[in-house]
């Protein structure tokens, strides 16, 4: 069930900042969710990058990226083509 959950976490998020893991030894880790495989997470820790085996955790985390908009910097679409089209 554990596993089940971990691939499902691991499938919607992205590579979020503040990611929490918790280990099943209780020892908690707050880093960068830099990836993994199906039996693998990879964090970054400070200027380290760790990686845990999947059967070692009892819970991951994402805290959701910085967006442009909450910077004060929003991206705008670019205009439609206002060309005519031949016929």
């Amino acid at each position: 069930m554990r596993f089940a959950t971990v691939v499902c976490a691991l499938t919607f998020a992205a590579a979020g900042f503040g990611d929490t893991l918790t280990l099943r030894n209780g020892q908690v880790v707050n880093g960068t969710y830099m990836g993994g495989t199906a039996r693998t997470v990879k964090m970054e820790v400070g200027d380290a990058i760790k990686t845990y085996d999947v059967s070692d955790i009892a819970t991951l985390q994402f805290t959701p990226g910085s967006t442009a908009s909450s910077t004060g910097k929003e991206q705008k679409a670019p205009a439609a083509s206002k060309t005519p089209g031949r016929i």
